[in-house]
């Protein structure tokens, strides 16, 4: 599955490579976290609860940052496990600072999921994955934005 987009935010672009890449920081907007490990500035490990039709519990996800580039890029390796399922993503972001002010955030992260998750249909997944990324830049936007 591919996903990719915008996140277009108020606040500096320094800043947002700083939250972003701090694995407390990012983790806790990560819908129906559990749990955080952080291993080193890198690399961490995450318990989310997962349910996506009738498959519900508890997902590890080990979030491992391959690349950085101060202010202006970073590139993440994800593999997670549970529930009979696995998942592996590659996360790429580039930032710019915008005319008008602020930062542009463009992001891809391609995802191979299998398992019993896989095994729901892609659109099913899809549809439970747009929520979560919804939810996360939701997140991310309170922290960036805050005073």
């Amino acid at each position: 599955m591919h996903f990719e987009g915008v996140f277009d935010v108020a606040a500096i672009r320094t800043k947002v490579f700083e939250v972003v890449t701090d694995p407390r920081r990012v983790a806790s907007c990560m819908p129906d976290l559990q749990e955080v490990d952080v291993k080193s500035p890198d690399e961490f490990d995450a318990v989310v609860k997962v349910g996506v039709s009738f498959i519900r519990g508890d997902f590890t996800v080990r979030f491992r940052t391959i690349e950085k580039e101060a202010p202006s890029s970073a590139k993440m390796m994800v593999h997670g496990g549970g529930l009979g399922s696995a998942l592996d993503m590659q996360i790429t972001m580039s930032l710019t600072e915008r005319d008008a002010g602020g930062t542009s955030m463009k992001w891809e992260a391609d995802a191979t999921v299998s398992g019993k998750i896989a095994s729901l249909g892609q659109r099913l997944m899809e549809s439970q994955a747009e929520k979560i990324i919804k939810q996360f830049f939701t997140c991310l936007r309170g922290k960036l934005e805050r005073t």
